[in-house]
């Protein structure tokens, strides 16, 4: 009210005496000073209540709007990121308070794109795509990857095929090959492995090591190894990066042979290729912890371990099998070792043991998380009824009372 009725010093002495302050009056306050014309001051009361509080997507509208008051690019760039971070860059008005931050060209567009690329958000893509077009902004080729991509990982095959050939039809783009790229994953990641393998063959221009590569990790999701080695053996005869024999450790390991696992790995060796390990990173009180998959060494690993085992315990009560389970099959085991580290358990057990019950914990990891991580930190998220957000390598996820924003399609895929 205070705010409101322009009376923004009496806003905030109320703001100052309330005892325990939550979200709400928090956001009222940056709002209320968004709305006064007192935009810096908006960005420090939000600097100061992400100390104690997660803000949820109104405070970030509410702060974004200070920032494109006042032409505050990084600082809303960096509010972006947070939002990407913690799963909030598409709820609401976001979209909305973020193009008044960018400005409406074409660039901001396509950030926005990109990041319901990145979450999967295939109709929203769209939906935000065909309001760019009405915004009478025009889609550049950087605009139709996120959008392709964005369909590939909702398996929206028939849309993402229109968009592929109204580019140049409709909006006198040429596609190039990361385009080709995105259309080899789209028919890929939805089980039609000989469509896509037509269509490589049928391109005007000569397909790249990407594209083989889309083929590739198309026929590790669903198994198929023949046309796997296939793409493969086209991939090395240009480029034998490291990524791309793990792609074909991935596919080997998928379909359990154990055999070619090894020998490719054999073969990375020869060619002085080492695959990183595990790594997990933790923020914990503005300072980063981080853990090797295996690690021992750390001052606190005995009572990680300890907590860790609890977990496992009440995951086999529960009947959901513990990570390190009898039940648990040798594949599945062997797979995991190698592809996964679980570096990540470390890092989340530590942020459990160093923080506040109700404290938000953010993990990166440089590789992908099992099937087994995956199961066991939405189980943490339960039954400690924390926010876990784990960034690995190929997805974010985001885990509250035992749910996973990537609805476990990813991981699923990987298994």
């Amino acid at each position: 009210m205070y705010s409101k009725c322009k009376c923004i010093d009496k806003a905030l002495e109320v703001f100052h005496n309330i005892p325990d302050k939550d979200v709400i009056s928090w956001t009222a306050i940056i709002l209320g000073l968004r709305l006064n014309n007192r935009c810096f001051e908006a960005l420090i009361f939000f600097r100061q209540m992400k100390l104690s509080l997660k803000p949820n997507s109104v405070t970030l509208v509410s702060v974004l709007s200070a920032c494109a008051r006042i032409g505050g690019l990084m600082c809303g760039k960096e509010i972006h990121a947070y939002a990407l971070r913690t799963g909030m860059a598409l709820d609401g008005f976001l979209p909305n308070a973020l193009l008044d931050v960018y400005k409406k060209d074409v660039s901001a567009w396509n950030i926005l794109l990109t990041g319901y690329a990145q979450q999967g958000q295939g109709k929203l893509a769209v939906e935000f795509f065909n309001r760019m077009v009405k915004s009478n902004v025009s889609p550049d080729e950087i605009t139709f990857i996120p959008l392709l991509c964005a369909c590939s990982k909702s398996e929206m095959v028939t849309e993402g095929l229109k968009y592929f050939h109204s580019m140049e039809l409709k909006y006198g783009v040429s596609p190039n090959l990361k385009h080709y790229a995105c259309m080899v994953d789209l028919l890929g990641r939805s089980g039609q492995l000989e469509e896509a393998y037509e269509f490589i063959q049928e391109m005007p221009i000569k397909p790249d090591p990407a594209i083989w590569g889309a083929l590739l990790n198309a026929c590790r999701i669903h198994r198929d190894v023949a046309l796997g080695e296939f793409a493969a053996q086209r991939i090395f005869e240009s480029d034998r990066s490291v990524g791309y024999y793990v792609l074909l450790c991935n596919l080997y390991a998928n379909s359990g042979k154990w055999d070619e696992v090894a020998k490719v790995r054999n073969m990375m060796k020869d060619d002085g290729l080492i695959i990183d390990p595990g790594c997990s990173w933790v923020e914990i009180k503005g300072k980063i912890h981080a853990f090797l998959s295996g690690d021992d060494c750390h001052p606190q690993i005995n009572e990680i371990n300890d907590l860790l085992d609890g977990i496992y315990e009440k995951m086999r009560v529960a009947a959901l099998g513990g990570p390190k389970c009898d039940s648990m099959d040798e594949v599945e085991i062997s797979k995991a070792e190698i592809l996964c580290g679980h570096s990540e358990r470390l890092a989340v057990a530590f942020g459990l043991i160093n923080t506040v019950p109700g404290t938000p914990i953010w993990v990166t990891k440089n590789l992908y998380m099992c099937q087994r991580c995956h199961s066991t930190i939405k189980f943490i998220s339960k039954i400690v009824r924390r926010e876990i957000s784990v960034r690995d390598t190929e997805e974010f996820h985001h885990f509250k009372d035992g749910i996973c924003s990537c609805g476990d399609m990813e991981i699923l895929g990987k298994a």
